[in-house]
């Protein structure tokens, strides 16, 4: 099944944000991702959260433009990686 906005492409297990960094509000990126068929990556708020703010980190500082451009939410994201994401997504917006 794939789900196919402006935005953003879902399909089972990935939904990939096409520049995701255009949104910059917390508040608006929760809005975001509560509408964006989180069932497809059975992953929480929080976890997708996470993964944008790092990836959003990764691409202010201008490291891995190529890939921190947009941002592929995955099923099948690696624990390691989601502790990386968590990791850097602290205090971001304290």
């Amino acid at each position: 099944m794939t789900y196919v906005t402006s935005r953003y492409n879902a399909q089972t297990n990935n939904i990939k944000v096409i520049n995701y960094y255009a949104i910059d509000s917390k508040n608006e990126i929760i809005k975001f991702l509560a509408g964006a068929h989180l069932e497809f990556i059975d992953r929480s708020i929080m976890s997708c959260l996470n993964e944008w703010i790092a990836h959003r980190r990764l691409y202010k500082l201008g490291l891995f433009k190529k890939h921190t451009k947009d941002c592929d939410l995955s099923a099948d994201e690696s624990y390691f990686r989601r502790v990386c994401y968590w990791i850097l997504s602290r205090f971001y917006w304290r």
